[in-house]
């Protein structure tokens, strides 16, 4: 029978990993858990309870979320690699639905489930969860690494995750594996993200820190085209950011810089308003958009100091 290690770099919030954690432990394929392996960077002991299959390293010396999960992937000799954040709760169905897909379809690389809505939902947390199942039973360009289920031997055929990322670093991986076969993302079972963004003051501040390794994560790799409108976008955005601000001392551009400014979160809330079942209006997803353009931009600015010779 067929074996699953599940990786989980954690640092921070204890409690959502325990649930995390009694979401793997009530899997209804429980019996093909090999080990569930906590890699921390919290320095003191972590109060969960024991279980035989349950596993925490201390490594508060890590210096990425990659090189926690590449430390976890390091452990044991199971066929299959399940890595998650630390702040999801599985459906029940989640590791038997997933190894059923990547076992009859072999020309698959990773398996990942859609996002599902927890109980009483604010509205980022509907817009995010949209956003994250745009494009579901079929294969994708990229995941994220908050639930991935992927074979052990693809894990070491990539390299692992990316060290020098701190950020990105799922993008980069899931890319890398994309050239040995499908990145499937299933609405046959699904997760909840404990720790989504409940506002879109977190969304800003969130967003900055997601792009700052974003030019980073470009070195040593072959950009497709498809990813080069969300590379460009950020500079668009900063072009018209810094029109607005010349336009005290030249109000003829103002209004081009207001129309460049607008365009982008404008043509992405047209394509998400029009996603069936999100119950969200037109103007607060637009609102989202602006918010996290602006902060893709300005996290994509600072990211800069990270290309240069001797910065990480």
């Amino acid at each position: 029978m067929a074996t699953v290690n599940f990786v989980i770099p954690h640092l921070g919030r204890i409690e959502m990993l325990d649930a995390t954690i009694a979401s793997i432990l009530a899997q209804t394929a429980a019996e093909q858990i090999a080990q569930i392996i906590v890699v921390t960077k919290n320095s003191t002991p972590l109060l969960l309870p024991e279980h035989p299959k349950l596993q925490i390293l201390y490594h508060p010396e890590a210096k990425t979320i990659s090189e926690q999960r590449n430390i976890g992937a390091d452990i044991g000799d199971s066929e299959y690699l399940a890595f998650l954040d630390a702040d999801i709760g599985l459906a029940p169905d989640w590791l038997a639905t997933c190894l059923l897909l990547l076992n009859t379809r072999p020309e698959l690389a990773v398996v990942s489930a859609c996002q599902a809505l927890p109980a009483n939902p604010g509205k980022v947390e509907k817009l995010r969860t949209a956003l994250s199942n745009a494009a579901l039973d079929c294969t994708v360009s990229f995941l994220p690494g908050r639930n991935l289920l992927l074979r052990r031997s693809s894990h070491r055929q990539v390299g692992g995750f990316p060290e020098q990322l701190q950020t990105c670093e799922d993008y980069y991986y899931t890319e890398q594996l994309s050239h040995l076969g499908g990145l499937f993302y299933t609405s046959a079972t699904c997760y909840v993200h404990l720790g989504e963004d409940q506002s879109l003051r977190q969304t800003f501040q969130k967003e900055i820190w997601r792009s700052e390794y974003n030019l980073k994560s470009l070195q040593g790799r072959t950009v497709p085209l498809r990813e080069w409108p969300s590379i460009l976008l950020p500079f668009w955005v900063l072009l018209a950011m810094l029109m607005l601000g010349l336009s005290i001392w030249q109000p003829a551009l103002l209004l081009p810089a207001a129309v460049l400014a607008m365009l982008p979160a404008l043509a992405y809330s047209a394509r998400l308003f029009m996603l069936p079942g999100h119950g969200l209006n037109f103007g607060f997803i637009f609102v989202f958009y602006m918010v996290y353009f602006s902060a893709r931009s300005l996290g994509t600015l600072a990211g800069i100091r990270f290309l240069l010779p001797g910065r990480g």
